[in-house]
């Protein structure tokens, strides 16, 4: 990484006031790979992927101390796509409505501006992760991340994909509990739609959520929630999700567990979807580590919902293994490959991240090997 030092003092605009010297940080990912996927009925791609191990990004991020132990600061990072040079979509307001473009570089993962104190935690507005998916990341042994990311299934709301706040939140406001409570930590948000108050639709994209654990040791476990109002028509409405995972450190492995319960109240009916998933790190040849992992989601919608062919939905259930392996050249470069295999049942169309959608009932598969660096 790479830090500067801002050595002169900037003037306030229109007050005249000086601001105390703070330090800025320039940070990235850069993670790109040889990618093959198949969904049998669908086709196949070969590809140059892109954030097999780690999401690429570039970010900056600063504080400034105001003494007393308050410190002021801010964090903006943005999704890269170095396989073509653009950026990631956004979303401005938590709906399909503010769904943004692909192509031009966006602060789409964090965009907040904080107060922090030692003693009394930390305030944040802005754009951030909400508290469930800081579960998915802590918790899956693929980091969220790759064709073998439990994401396959658990990002999974009333179809296949992510709702637009499966991921991140817009318009946000979180508190974050300080550290030294002895190994519990936590935080809660709010986020809301901004919809004009006379809109039939004024409460969607309006959520609120919350995360708690506790750390000791070799142990980390933690719960989450969020809630989004969204108005209910055939495709989206009110949607849960929570979910609690945990890792334990027994030296000659790290063991992952998450659990993920989704509901999406649709007029016809809700989707539930319920996920678990298990997995281990295995250290190997001394900088290396082998990473494991078995998921199954488990449909439990009402019977009222049905699948074009006019099954019902709840017996869409699917199954994943994913197997890889780590290589660490230095502390920021890493050489990697994974394998990973979907199993659908019923109609079920899951797909292995970058893939083709298969036929429904049918197998989606990928492998990619990459390399990611760090900066």
């Amino acid at each position: 990484m790479k830090r500067f030092l801002m050595g002169s003092a900037l003037a306030l605009a229109g007050s005249g006031a000086v601001q105390a010297q703070s330090s800025v940080t320039v940070f990235g990912v850069v993670d790109l790979g040889v990618q093959y996927t198949k969904g049998e009925g669908g086709g196949s791609v070969k590809a140059l992927s892109n954030g097999g191990l780690s999401t690429s990004r570039l970010g900056f991020r600063g504080t400034e101390d105001l003494g007393g132990g308050l410190r002021a600061g801010f964090w903006l990072e943005g999704s890269l796509n170095p396989d073509n040079g653009t950026g990631r979509p956004s979303n401005s307001n938590n709906q399909a409505s503010g769904a943004g473009a692909a192509g031009p570089i966006t602060f789409d993962r964090m965009s907040f501006v904080s107060l922090s104190h030692q003693k009394f935690g930390e305030l944040r507005l802005g754009r951030d992760f909400i508290p469930t998916h800081y579960n998915s990341i802590y918790f899956d042994p693929f980091n969220a991340n790759g064709v073998a990311r439990a994401g396959n299934l658990t990002f999974a709301g009333a179809g296949t994909g992510p709702l637009p706040t499966g991921i991140t939140g817009s318009n946000t406001v979180s508190y974050w509990l300080p550290a030294g409570l002895g190994g519990f930590y936590g935080m809660a948000m709010i986020g809301t739609g901004e919809n004009d108050s006379t809109a039939p639709n004024r409460d969607d994209g309006n959520f609120a959520g919350a995360r708690f654990g506790f750390a000791a040791g070799a142990f980390d476990i933690a719960a989450a929630v969020t809630r989004t109002h969204f108005d209910a028509t055939a495709a989206i409405g009110n949607y849960t999700h929570a979910n609690i995972g945990g890792t334990w450190d027994a030296g000659f492995a790290k063991f992952f567990a998450l659990y993920n319960k989704v509901t999406v109240k649709l007029a016809a009916g809700t989707v539930r979807k319920n996920t678990a998933e298990i997995g281990a790190h295995i250290p190997a040849f001394e900088v290396g580590r082998i990473r494991l992992s078995y998921a199954y989601l488990d449909d439990r919608s009402d019977e009222s919902l049905r699948n074009a062919n006019g099954m019902p939905r709840n017996r869409d259930d699917a199954r994943q293994f994913g197997i890889g392996y780590v290589h660490n050249l230095s502390k920021r470069t890493a050489l990697y490959g994974t394998y990973a295999r979907l199993m659908n049942s019923g109609q079920a169309r899951y797909v292995v991240s970058g893939g083709v959608a298969p036929a429904g009932g049918r197998r989606s598969s990928g492998w990619e090997f990459g390399v990611r660096h760090l900066f």
